[in-house]
Parts: C-alpha cells; sequence; structure tokens
C-alpha cells in the first residue's frame, strides 16, 4: 500500500517484517531456479561451456528489459511493480524447465533455445522487480538500521537458500537425471509466487511513485553530471564482469574439470551459501569502520586472488580446496552486493534513487554482461580449437589466469570511488585502501 507523508515506527516495521519474509520464501525459490540448477540443467543437456557461461552472464545482460520496472512503478509503486515481475519470473522459470521436454523428443537445439530465451526472461523480469529493491528498501529503513536489516534479511534469505539446497541435494540423491531437475524448477517457480504476495504487502511513502514518474533521460542527463553516480557506473561494470567470469565457471571446472557429480557440486554450492550466511552477518562491524568503498575494494580483490588459486588448483579434487573455494566466493560476493547497495543509498540523494538505480543496473549490468559473455566465450572457444588435446583440468586453468589478467585493471575503477565521510575523515588513502 502506498501512504501520504512519514511512515509511523509500526508502520516501518511491519514493512520491514513482510520484507523478510518475501526474502526468505524468494531466497528458497530462488535456489531452485537459479543459477546452480540452471547451470546444472545445461550441463545435463551437454551445452557447450560457452553456452553454459553465457547462462551465467544472463543475470546481468538481462539488465537490458530493467527500465519497463520503472514504467510500472510509476504507475503502482515500487512493492506492486516487483510482485507483477515476480510472476513472470516464475513463468519464465517454467519455460526454462521446458526445454527437457524438447531434449527427450532429440530436439537438442530447441531445448538450448528455450534454457537460453528462459534465462534471459527469467533474469529480465528479476531485473525489472529489483530496479526499485534499493530505493524500497531506503524507503523502510532509516540511517541508523539500514546495514543491520541489509544484513539480517540477506542472512535470512541464504540461510533459505541452504535449506533449499539442502532438499535439493537430498532429492538428487535418490532421483537422477533431467526430469528430477526439471521438477525442482517447477517447485521453485510454486514458491516464487507466494513470494510475491508478501513482496506486494509492503507499505511505502508515495515518494517512490513520485520518483518513478520523473522522465527518465532528463533524470539521465542529470544523473551523468554528478561524478559519484558515473564511478559507480564503472565500479559496477568491474564488479559485474569479475562476477561473470568467475563464478559461473567455478561450477563449470569442479563438473568437467574434476568431474564431480551433480548431488557432489550441489554440496560445495551449500558450502558457498554458507560463506554467504557468514559473511553476511560478520560484514556489519566491517562496513561500519572502513565504509562500504573499502569493502568493496576488498572484494574485488580477494575475486583476483580467486582466480589465481583456481589457475594454480591441484590437478586432482581436494574436498578441502574446493570447500574453501566456494566458501570464500559465497562470501566475498554477499560482502560485495550489501556494499555496493550501502554505498548506493549513502551516497545518492532519495529523489535521485530511481533514475540513478536504472542508469547503473543498465550499463552496469547490461553492458557488463555483453562484454563479459564476449571475453569468457571467445576465451573458451580460443582454448577449445588451440588446447583441446590438454587435460580439462588445465584448459580451466588457462582460462582463470587469462580471466585474471583481463579483469585486474578494474580494480583502478573501484578504488577511484567517491570516499564517503567516513572515509574523509581518516583521509583518501589508507592501508585499509589495500585489503
Amino acid at each position: 500500500m502506498i501512504i501520504k507523508g512519514k511512515f509511523s515506527e509500526a508502520g516501518m516495521k511491519r514493512s520491514q517484517r513482510f520484507y523478510t519474509l518475501y526474502a526468505m520464501l524468494n531466497g528458497f525459490s530462488y535456489m531452485c531456479l537459479g543459477e546452480t540448477v540452471i547451470l546444472l540443467l545445461a550441463m545435463k543437456l551437454d551445452c557447450k561451456d560457452y553456452v553454459v557461461s553465457t547462462i551465467g552472464a544472463m543475470l546481468y545482460f538481462s539488465y537490458v528489459i530493467l527500465p519497463s520496472g520503472k514504467l510500472v512503478a510509476a504507475r503502482v509503486g515500487a512493492a506492486s511493480s516487483q510482485a507483477v515481475f515476480w510472476i513472470l519470473r516464475n513463468f519464465a522459470a517454467l519455460l526454462v524447465a521446458s526445454s527437457v521436454i524438447w531434449a527427450h523428443y532429440g530436439m537438442h537445439g530447441a531445448a538450448v533455445a528455450c534454457l537460453l530465451i528462459g534465462a534471459f526472461m527469467f533474469y529480465g523480469f528479476r531485473a525489472a522487480g529489483v530496479v526499485m529493491i534499493q530505493p524500497l528498501v531506503g524507503n523502510i529503513t532509516t540511517s541508523s538500521n539500514r546495514s543491520a536489516f541489509l544484513a539480517i534479511s540477506t542472512a535470512i534469505a541464504y540461510v533459505s537458500s541452504l535449506l533449499a539446497l539442502l532438499g535439493i541435494s537430498a532429492f538428487l540423491h535418490f532421483y537422477d537425471g533431467i526430469w528430477p531437475l526439471a521438477a525442482v524448477i517447477a517447485t521453485g517457480s510454486v514458491f516464487g509466487f507466494s513470494s510475491a504476495y508478501f513482496i506486494k504487502n509492503i507499505d511505502e511513502t508515495n515518494e517512490l511513485r513520485l520518483a518513478a514518474q520523473m522522465p527518465l533521460f532528463a533524470g539521465m542527463r542529470e544523473a551523468f553530471r554528478k561524478t559519484e553516480i558515473k564511478r559507480q557506473i564503472y565500479s559496477g561494470l568491474a564488479m559485474n564482469m569479475a562476477v561473470i567470469m568467475l563464478m559461473p565457471i567455478s561450477m563449470v571446472i569442479i563438473k568437467r574439470g574434476y568431474g564431480l557429480s551433480d548431488k557432489t557440486a550441489l554440496l560445495y554450492s551449500i558450502v558457498q551459501l554458507a560463506g554467504s550466511v557468514v559473511l553476511s552477518r560478520l560484514s556489519i562491524p566491517f562496513v561500519r569502520l572502513f565504509g562500504p568503498r573499502r569493502i568493496l575494494i576488498g572484494a574485488y580483490s580477494a575475486f583476483m586472488l580467486l582466480a589465481l588459486a583456481w589457475a594454480a588448483c591441484p590437478a586432482k579434487p581436494h574436498a578441502w580446496f574446493i570447500a574453501i573455494m566456494f566458501f570464500s566466493m559465497g562470501g566475498i560476493f554477499v560482502a560485495e552486493t550489501n556494499s555496493t547497495t550501502h554505498y548506493f543509498l549513502q551516497c545518492v540523494k532519495v529523489e535521485s534513487q530511481v533514475t540513478a538505480s536504472i542508469i547503473i543496473a543498465v550499463i552496469a549490468g547490461g553492458l557488463g554482461g555483453l562484454l563479459a559473455t564476449i571475453a569468457s566465450g571467445v576465451i573458451l572457444k580460443v582454448i577449445d580449437m588451440n588446447l583441446g588435446s590438454m587435460a580439462p583440468i588445465n584448459r580451466y586453468r588457462f582460462y582463470f589466469l587469462v580471466a585474471m589478467l583481463i579483469l585486474s585493471p578494474g580494480l583502478l575503477l573501484i578504488k577511484r570511488l567517491v570516499p564517503l565521510p567516513l572515509e574523509k575523515k581518516e583521509g583518501k588513502i589508507s592501508r585499509h585502501d589495500f585489503f
């Protein structure tokens, strides 16, 4: 419901409770529909590595659909807009699941097409739905409780995701093949439809709908004049490319490089989620102490170290090594996500947040997804053409080494983020900038 004027304390807490319930259901749903299951399905359908990497990039490349979220939000508000796109998103997930039917009848091309189109629509509708999520979170929180609320709601979402992955892993322990994966996706859709109910019941002030009604192109010109927004675009571009080029292939390397089973791959996904849960909570005091900009610098540097570690990974699978890699990857990703939101809400004025979030997401997400897709596809294709006789694990080692070299200059873009007041008190450069 859209209310006029300011929130009462009781009204704000009510909205926070509904958001937390939405986060819990959505976390469960997303694990049944998101990257891990879709990537496993793609590999079950015997898709090429570059197709698998393209699916991983869809999370960001499909941000080109995002502006439609603003148009709907201008009419019905931020929460109701997300509810609409959440319903569409879960229909798109069913299209992904339908690829199994085409594969069953030997129509591999149609199966891959449904997989790619469904993934694009799934992530695109998700992007359109969450276009207002940062302003919405800012609307239902205050500067004093925002970082704690973000960390707690994110942790609840990841715990729910963890439970979903445990259930999926147990299910696939007894039922193997592509049909069980399709059943998992269909189940996730049911929970996804349910989560739309809770997001729709969040109260918000009229500020968000008024902000969404502002002309987009006029706002874009104004936003591009602001240094802090331009630098967030460049920083987001670098960070999104790192996520796209490194995280999906981490699943590929253990599946096709080490030859691990789906059940084992899901166990490592659980470890990754555990890292997200732990770091989501532990990151609160670090964000408050060092500021979100420094956490982003540290997160990007950690991604580069992960790429280097994969490039030097052992020839045979070592459980502890893989577990540490996935735990670290989950923790780094959630620290980066939370810090990005925290930095944005502190850096951008309320009246500019809707337009700024669209610009940053479309350019940093859409362009980042496109560039990362091209880069990953070219690297994997060149490796396949020239190093096809090498052992699979060596081919993926080479991929991560090249990816790290390509991504390393992105650290300079993140360091150029405008320091927040917390950092200015300590000086623009300190030893924490290199963590």
